[in-house]
């Protein structure tokens, strides 16, 4: 995903003397991902335990509690070719926008309030901190418009409200406007197509996270609901075995979550979770699988084969692990495969082309105003604005780094304990 980044350098200035190495680099690091394409990322704030399986909510750091003998991958900047890349603003603050609604945040969301609120915060917004550099120049270009035309063109209006001849009379940089308003629908309809085509990508990942949480919970209810006593009379082994069921349906999100994130973010999370939560023999099998998710759900099928309960439920629970794996398919190929490059370089070629020379035709329009000043921070907004719609769009295409991947886990992993206990809870009632 480095072409979030194409079109910006980064602060550092080690990044623009390595900019063609690095495009080099960043497919091979894509191509490693093949071997090795498990990655985690732990975005929440909070930690609880529940029936075995520990919800995971802290940011761990890469270091701590690594378990001996896990290869990590390096974040450093010699192993790293997008170190500085993958470190920006733009790329770190993507772990914020991973946003889990509550009644209470529906209650804010539609607050009156919100307009003034969202005006308050615009300094503060991460998308205009992501496109500060192009709206930069493009406020850079209509004050040396200005300038230019002021001081070496027509002269100006001093506050003595005396015209002022200029130091040379050279020509004006203007533009007819005519060109910008021909062209704008058309580059209007490409910006909306760009950005309904990057939140139907979001919205089928999160509908792929919705499905796995439901078919996850079907697993759950019903190997708890179907397990027979008849068939094992001994507790303890239903219970061993349905406890068993419970973290193999958590192993299988939790590993998909990595499989889906940076293979350049450590790993000393995704093991410590594994062997926090899982026996020492399985959690090393999924640590040492190529491919970790589809480990997850081979162990998961076997989980369920080994239920006591009738071949034809078995059967039953098996259509929702299939659902499971078609969930995984539909993720890699949202990851793997983005909207055309050649349709997002032309809308940016575009738009950048298109802002970039309307100060140019801003000048004429704003001269009832003093000096026509007012045209620097009408092309400064236009541009916030414009580039800020590619910027969503961007952003928005790839799903998986801003979606709460580890909370969808923990989620699953807490409801499907949950569910094994009422089984024996009833039991228990029955017995009572």
């Amino acid at each position: 995903w480095c072409h979030r980044q194409s079109k910006r350098s980064s602060t550092d200035t080690k990044t623009t003397k390595t900019t063609m190495t690095s495009c080099i680099w960043a497919a091979l690091a894509l191509a490693a991902m093949q071997s090795s394409p498990s990655h985690a990322f732990v975005p929440a704030t909070s930690e609880a335990t529940v029936g075995g399986i520990r919800s995971i909510r802290s940011i761990r750091s890469t270091t701590a509690n690594t378990p001996v003998g896990v290869a990590l991958r390096s974040s450093s900047s010699e192993d790293d070719p997008l170190f500085y890349v993958r470190n920006s603003y733009i790329e770190t603050s993507r772990q914020y926008r991973r946003t889990r609604f509550q009644h209470d945040d529906w209650l804010l969301h539609r607050s009156p309030d919100r307009f003034f609120k969202n005006l308050r915060t615009s300094v503060f917004s991460g998308i205009y901190r992501g496109i500060a550099k192009e709206v930069a120049t493009v406020t850079g270009i209509a004050v040396f418009i200005w300038a230019w035309n002021l001081f070496l063109g027509e002269g100006y209006t001093g506050l003595d409200g005396l015209h002022h001849e200029p130091i040379a009379h050279l020509p004006l940089l203007t533009l007819p406007l005519t060109p910008f308003t021909l062209a704008s629908p058309s580059l209007g309809l490409l910006l909306v197509f760009r950005t309904n085509a990057s939140y139907g990508r979001w919205d089928e990942a999160r509908k792929a996270w919705g499905l796995t949480i439901n078919n996850s919970r079907n697993i759950a209810r019903m190997g708890a609901a179907w397990s027979s006593k008849s068939i094992e009379p001994s507790d303890d082994i239903r219970r061993q075995k349905l406890e068993h069921l419970a973290k193999c349906i958590w192993a299988f999100p939790r590993s998909l979550a990595r499989h889906m994130e940076s293979p350049f973010i450590s790993e000393a999370d995704y093991v410590a979770d594994l062997r926090e939560n899982l026996d020492p023999a399985h959690a090393d099998a999924l640590v040492a699988s190529a491919h970790r998710p589809n480990r997850a759900l081979f162990d998961l099928a076997n989980a369920v084969n080994d239920l006591p309960m009738h071949a034809l439920r078995r059967n039953e629970i098996d259509k929702s692990i299939v659902v499971l794996g078609d969930q995984l398919g539909g993720s890699e190929r949202l990851f793997s495969s983005p909207v055309p490059l050649f349709y997002t370089k032309h809308t940016a070629r575009y738009l950048t082309a298109w802002i970039t020379f309307l100060p140019f035709a801003l000048y004429d329009p704003f001269a009832s105003t003093f000096n026509h000043a007012a045209m620097i921070p009408c092309a400064t907004v236009l541009s916030i604005f414009l580039f800020g719609i590619e910027e969503l769009a961007i952003q928005l295409e790839e799903p998986f780094s801003i979606l709460p991947m580890l909370g969808y886990s923990s989620t699953i992993g807490t409801n499907a304990m949950e569910i094994i206990n009422w089984h024996f809870k009833m039991n228990e009632e029955q017995k009572s």
